[in-house]
């Protein structure tokens, strides 16, 4: 099975046992939709989200890129 960035995102939120409003505020975002979107796949997180989502995740940046 291949790892998403989705899935990524996904597992280590609840691993973290964060929310998706909780993840979205610490972004400086008003609603979970976004962060939603990122895991379901419609949308990859945006070059602008990257560094402070992966901090809040405790993941590395490189984690949250799609495969070359």
């Amino acid at each position: 099975m291949t790892t998403t960035v989705g899935n990524t995102i996904r597992a280590a939120r609840i691993a973290r046992g964060l929310t998706l409003q909780s993840v979205a505020a610490s972004l400086g975002l008003t609603c979970r939709q976004q962060i939603y979107e990122w895991e379901s796949g419609r949308v990859c997180p945006g070059t602008k989200h990257l560094a402070k989502l992966a901090e809040v995740l405790g993941l590395d940046v490189r984690d949250l890129l799609p495969p070359a």
